[in-house]
């Protein structure tokens, strides 16, 4: 990984889920940023060097699902950690076939987030 820190990018419409993810993040000496809606991070001054998302899959407006394509359709990579309160086979689906860096069932253990983080991370600097 490159010096610089590295930057967790939380998309969640439910502030609580963001405070509990930032406060977990921070607890991992990773630098936390939070988003209510897919739009507002797009919108946003983001860095794709060191850095992951991590993303309600079901917010009003825009599904956390469409993140991947977003960014790729902006020439921007970024792994998307997708987190859902609403688990279908469906739903798994259709966040591998956008290229999920990982997917968890709220409530998600905190040691597998971090974990998944890790990976993704690693995974973004061996590409």
């Amino acid at each position: 990984m490159s010096g610089h820190p590295i930057q967790i990018y939380i998309v969640d419409d439910e502030p609580s889920i963001c405070t509990a993810y930032a406060r977990l993040v921070r607890s991992a000496r990773m630098a936390p940023r939070t988003f209510s809606s897919v739009e507002d991070f797009i919108r946003s001054d983001f860095s794709c060097e060191n850095a992951c998302v991590i993303s309600d899959v079901q917010m009003p407006g825009g599904s956390g699902l469409e993140l991947p394509t977003l960014l790729l359709n902006a020439g921007r990579m970024l792994p998307v950690i997708f987190v859902t309160a609403h688990d279908t086979p469906e739903t798994r689906e259709r966040a591998l076939r956008v290229g999920a860096a990982g997917y968890f069932r709220k409530p998600v253990d905190e040691l597998a987030l971090l974990d998944a983080i890790a990976w993704a991370l690693q995974g973004k600097a061996a590409s």
